[in-house]
């Protein structure tokens, strides 16, 4: 599989990424890019499932697929994943990562819920910022980010805004201002993420509060 970036180093994808996924339920990759499908059409039980089934060793990738939801969409949720699972293998992480393609419900508590920031490319050679869900239990969570005390509420509802800013990063178009500043030199050596936003929250709200003015 090719793995393609953008001139900021950060991985997109493309129609070339997407599988074959058609129904809703829960769908899984093997290390072997082997895919299984579980059909669930109740979004709540999905989502149990695929956090029990997300333990198997030999998994890399869980998706949640609610009804609906069009094929490149879900097939990005799944390459995503297993982007995530390569990503976090290098951090001594090895755990299928359980996304969805839209916001999953959280089916009982000792759950996160987060919104990654992905980058898609459509066959117009257009950039798109889009988001892909992930549900882990809240110990990984804490495992992840080095940290639980983040307001991961406060983090979806900036989620329209964080797509707009993250275009404006791609473009050089970001304003000239302190905070601005200070994003573009942590960006000299990372890609916004939404990592790096949990990582530096006062800063973004800074930011956000600005592109919200302008």
């Amino acid at each position: 599989m090719t793995v393609r970036t953008t001139p900021q180093g950060e991985r997109y994808f493309t129609a070339s990424d997407v599988g074959g996924i058609f129904d809703p339920g829960v769908v899984t990759s093997s290390k072997h890019r082997r895919r299984v499908w579980y059909e669930e059409h109740n979004l709540n039980a999905a989502v149990r499932i695929a956090l029990v089934v997300s333990r198997r060793s030999w998994l890399d990738a869980v998706t949640v697929v609610p009804a609906g939801v069009a094929l490149a969409e879900a097939g990005l949720a799944l390459a995503f994943g297993e982007h995530l699972y390569e990503v976090r293998c290098r951090r001594g992480m090895r755990r299928a990562c359980v996304t969805s393609p839209v916001k999953p419900p959280l089916p009982r508590g000792g759950l996160c819920r987060l919104p990654h920031l992905a980058t898609v490319q459509g066959p117009d050679g257009v950039w798109r910022d889009v988001a892909v869900w992930e549900v882990m239990p809240a110990d990984r969570f804490r495992s992840w980010l080095g940290r639980d005390s983040v307001d991961l509420r406060t983090i979806e509802e900036w989620l329209p805004t964080l797509l707009a800013l993250r275009g404006a990063v791609r473009a050089g178009a970001l304003p000239d201002t302190p905070t601005a500043r200070a994003l573009q030199e942590l960006l000299t050596t990372r890609y916004m993420s939404i990592r790096l936003v949990l990582e530096h929250p006062n800063l973004f709200a800074s930011l956000l509060s600005l592109k919200e003015a302008s």
